[in-house]
C-alpha cells in the first residue's frame, strides 16, 4: 500500500489525483499559530479544453507548470491544518488559454476545503455560538456566517407542498424585526418546520401563504392553534377544507390563570392587622400549587407536618380548610376541576354543558373565561375529536430560545432563520 493511499485515508481526501511527497507534512508558524501543513501535487491528463472543448489528442493539450495555493483542512490533533496545493497548469495550444487542474475537495476560486464547509454545517445544528465554532474550525466568523446562508438557502420553503395536519405558533425572535414575534408552522405529525416568517402580521400570513397554489391549501385538514382570534381569520379564509383546533394547553391555562387570579384576590382579602388573617394570607401564598393540581392526584395518605398549620395534614385537608376560608373560590375551583376532569377525558359534551350552565357563584375572571370558551366552543369540539396538540412545536421554540441565549442574541432574521432550520435537520 502506498503511503499516497495512507495519507488519503487519514486525511479523509478521496480525489487520487493529488499526490504527496516522501516529505508530505511539516509544522510552520501561521499567522502566530503552530499548525501542520500537508504539502501535494494536482495533476491529471484533462480530456479536453474547458474553453474550446477541443480533444486532448497529439499534444493539444500540454502541461504549463503548477501555480500554488494553501487549502484550509480539517483540524489534525486540534491543530490548524492546511495542504499546500500545487496546482497544475495546461495551456491548449488551439485556443492559446490556460487552465488550472480542479478537484472535488476544492470548489474553484475557493480556499476552504469542501470537507470543513460540510463539517461546519454539521456542528451549525449543535447548541453552539458562531465564535466558537470558528475558533474550533480555525476559521473567521464571517466564514461561518458565509456558509450558514449557503446551507441555509438549501433548506429555504419552495412553496411546491402542505402536508395535512399544520401547527402555528409565535415566538420573540430579533430585537430590529418587524413585528414583536415571528411567526412558526409546522407538521403535526413528523414535528418539521416548515417555514419561519419575520413577523405575524395578517397582511405578512396572507401574502406568505398565497404563495401556495389553491390545491395545496385544500389538502390540509386540520390547523393546531392558540386562541388568537388573527389564527381564525386566517384558517378560514387560506385553507377552506382545514378543521381549526385550538391547542388544549391553551384550554387549560386560560381556566388556570383565571383560578389563580381569583385565589390572588382571595389572599389580599386577608393582609390585614389582624394577626388570624395573615396566618390565612400566607397560607393562600404557601399552598398556590395544590389550586392548579388536579384534586384525584391531591395526596391524603401521606400525613406530614405542615408548619403553617403547625400540624400534621396530607394535601386534601389543606385544601378543604383554604377552600372554605371563600366561597366564591371554592365555586371557582370546583368548576375548574370538572372543566379539568372533561378536558383529561376528551368529553366534550360534558365540557360544553358546564359552559351552559349558570355560575353565578363565580368569580368575574372565571366569568370571563366561561364567555370566551362559549365563543369558540366550535373549535374546542375540534380539540377533543382531533389528537393534534402544538406541545411538540412549543418544545422546538424552547430549543430556539436556547440557540438564541447561546449566541447572545442575533441582530440579522435571516442568519437566525437559517440557524434553526439547520438546527432541525433530519429530526
Amino acid at each position: 500500500m502506498s503511503h499516497n493511499h495512507c495519507i488519503r485515508v487519514s486525511l479523509d481526501l478521496k480525489d487520487t489525483n493529488i499526490y504527496f511527497d516522501s516529505i508530505f507534512c511539516e509544522e510552520k508558524m501561521i499567522k502566530g499559530v503552530r499548525s501542520k501543513i500537508y504539502s501535494g501535487t494536482l495533476t491529471y491528463k484533462p480530456l479536453a479544453c474547458p474553453c474550446c472543448g477541443i480533444k486532448n489528442e497529439n499534444y493539444s493539450i500540454v502541461k504549463n507548470g503548477f501555480i500554488s495555493s494553501r487549502i484550509k483542512w480539517l483540524s489534525v490533533a486540534h491543530y490548524p491544518t492546511y495542504l499546500s496545493l500545487k496546482k497544475q497548469r495546461f495551456l491548449c495550444r488551439k485556443c492559446h488559454t490556460s487552465f488550472i487542474a480542479e478537484s472535488l475537495e476544492i470548489d474553484k476560486h475557493c480556499f476552504i476545503a469542501n470537507r470543513v464547509k460540510q463539517s461546519i454545517g454539521m456542528e451549525l445544528s449543535d447548541a453552539i455560538s458562531l465564535k466558537d465554532l470558528s475558533k474550533r474550525h480555525f476559521v473567521s466568523t464571517t466564514t461561518i456566517s458565509r456558509i450558514l446562508n449557503l446551507f441555509g438557502k438549501e433548506l429555504s420553503n419552495k412553496f411546491t407542498d402542505l402536508p395535512q395536519h399544520l401547527c402555528f405558533d409565535e415566538f420573540t425572535s430579533v430585537k430590529n424585526n418587524q413585528g414583536k414575534y415571528s411567526f412558526i408552522y409546522s407538521d403535526s405529525l413528523s414535528h418539521k418546520i416548515i417555514d419561519i416568517l419575520p413577523d405575524n402580521k395578517r397582511i405578512t400570513l396572507e401574502k406568505h401563504f398565497s404563495k401556495y397554489p389553491l390545491k395545496v391549501r385544500n389538502k390540509v385538514a386540520t390547523i393546531v392553534v392558540d386562541m388568537n382570534a388573527g389564527n381564525f381569520k386566517l384558517a378560514n379564509k387560506l385553507f377552506p377544507n382545514a378543521s381549526v383546533v385550538i391547542d388544549r394547553f391553551h384550554l387549560v391555562q386560560l381556566i388556570s390563570r383565571s383560578l389563580n387570579i381569583t385565589r390572588i384576590r382571595t389572599m389580599n382579602k386577608f393582609k390585614t392587622s389582624n394577626l388570624n388573617d395573615l396566618k390565612n394570607y400566607r397560607k393562600l401564598k404557601r399552598y398556590w400549587k395544590l389550586f392548579l393540581k388536579d384534586s384525584n392526584e391531591l395526596n391524603y395518605k401521606d400525613y406530614r407536618y405542615q408548619r403553617l398549620f403547625k400540624n400534621i395534614l396530607p394535601e386534601t385537608d389543606i385544601m378543604d380548610y383554604l377552600l372554605s376560608l371563600s366561597k366564591e373560590l371554592s365555586e371557582t375551583y370546583g368548576l375548574y376541576q370538572n372543566l379539568l376532569y372533561c378536558s383529561k377525558n376528551n368529553d366534550f359534551e360534558a365540557f360544553s354543558d358546564l359552559l351552559l350552565l349558570s355560575h353565578e357563584l363565580i368569580s368575574e375572571p372565571m366569568k370571563t373565561s366561561i364567555r370566551t370558551l362559549k365563543k369558540h366552543l366550535p373549535r374546542i369540539n375540534n380539540t377533543f375529536k382531533f389528537p393534534f396538540s402544538n406541545g411538540p412545536l412549543e418544545g422546538t421554540i424552547n430549543k430556539i430560545k436556547l440557540i438564541k441565549r447561546i449566541a447572545y442574541g442575533y441582530r440579522n432574521f435571516q442568519n437566525y432563520k437559517y440557524r434553526i432550520l439547520l438546527s432541525f435537520q433530519g429530526k
